[in-house]
């Protein structure tokens, strides 16, 4: 049986022993509505950041339910579970009224990691097909978040690394928390700050990482801030973000009931698509579809603090608008009539549908004969434009 590390959302010293570790749904194949965006104008912003608060709003997983979480009242929130195949990750991001001041916790791209040398033959296969599963000797957090960081955030203008190390008092307060769960790991925690501009302004960020060894499987879970002001008067706050999570027990049971039927059809399914000698069409959209079906989920929901982070993003006024699509692995793009559209972040050219905004994402050599390999009518579809 294939064990997984719990995939924990961590801010500095919190590491939640409920965590999403199981596997669900294998591949989503429906494609919906991408987001679409209209152009406002942007309004100005006050020079002293928003405080912290601990009044909270309660919001739910939109995509399987899984959880809910305590999240900032009056600020632009939005959570969602992401999941590839067998491994889920959940991700907040909370952005003050005034934009001043950013919070995230979790990553939707960030793999499971296994040891090579001690996993089975039929982990190898099937990392060759998942992308949130990698082969990698562990790493403890101060090695690997430099990296990450510098991967994730280095290409916002003025990107600038102020100091990189290890936090012993963070790893002390982790460790305390996770034994009184009932885990013992071998951990590591770290911390990155850095500084870079949005659209001229000074901003100062950091980001927190631990690292979970468990022998032959490693996790990372990762939070931060970005504030026009100080991002460690903000660590608090997000502690007690995360200390609200609470796990959907009916959701949790499901998962553990599906585990077995699902490692084997991970394990067909990575043997038919190994077996090509190139991935389908079909497979390399399946992100992008995926992508779709999440956005779908999070904007068919009604609650305001939903609404408010739409009308945040698809207005003019776009503060942390480069930072956010870095944590969503998102990219935003433009149509020929100036609308804008959220999209998935793995591709480099994209067509969206004239229609019903169902998009489709490639490398540089995506073109109008891939579309028609797909058996799609490319008359129905636009090329928009990264900004």
């Amino acid at each position: 049986m294939m064990k997984t590390l719990p995939q924990c959302a961590l801010m500095a010293s919190v590491m939640s022993a409920a965590c999403a570790s199981t596997p669900t749904a294998l591949v989503e194949t429906q494609g919906h509505k991408a987001t679409a965006k209209t152009k406002m104008a942007a309004k100005p912003k006050p020079t002293q950041a928003t405080p912290p608060t601990t009044e909270f709003t309660t919001l739910r997983d939109p995509i399987e339910g899984a959880y809910t979480v305590g999240m900032p009242k009056g600020w632009h929130n939005r959570t969602y579970l992401a999941r590839v195949l067998n491994v889920a990750t959940w991700v907040d991001t909370t952005v003050s009224p005034d934009g001043s001041v950013l919070i995230f916790i979790g990553d939707p791209n960030l793999p499971q990691y296994w040891d090579p040398a001690q996993s089975p033959p039929m982990l190898h296969h099937v990392a060759r097909v998942n992308p949130k599963l990698r082969m990698e000797p562990y790493q403890p957090a101060e090695n690997y978040l430099p990296g990450y960081v510098k991967r994730k955030f280095g290409k916002l203008p003025g990107f600038t690394v102020v100091s990189s190390g290890p936090d012993q008092e963070l790893l002390r307060e982790t460790l305390e928390k996770v034994r009184a769960k009932g885990m013992n790991l071998d951990m590591s925690v770290a911390k990155v700050k850095f500084r870079y501009t949005d659209n001229g302004k000074p901003m100062n960020a950091l980001v927190l990482g631990a690292n979970a060894n468990g022998g032959a499987f490693w996790s990372v879970s990762v939070a931060g801030i970005a504030t026009t002001g100080d991002p460690e008067r903000y660590i608090d706050m997000a502690n007690a973000m995360e200390r609200t999570r609470k796990m959907n027990p009916q959701w949790q049971a499901l998962q553990a009931q599906k585990h077995q039927q699902q490692m084997a059809q991970i394990a067909d399914f990575g043997a038919r698509l190994t077996a090509q000698h190139e991935r389908s069409m079909d497979w390399i959209q399946q992100s992008a579809q995926r992508h779709q079906q999440r956005m779908q989920a999070i904007h068919a929901r009604g609650d305001a603090s939903t609404k408010s982070y739409n009308d945040r993003m698809a207005s003019g006024d776009v503060q942390h608008r480069n930072f956010l699509n870095y944590i969503n692995d998102e990219n935003t793009v433009a149509s020929s009539s100036g609308k804008t559209y959220q999209v998935d972040g793995s591709y480099q050219r994209y067509y969206m549908h004239k229609r019903n905004q169902t998009y489709l994402g490639g490398n540089t050599h995506m073109d109008i004969d891939q579309l028609r390999k797909l058996g799609l009518n490319p008359d129905d579809y636009e090329e928009v434009k990264v900004k």
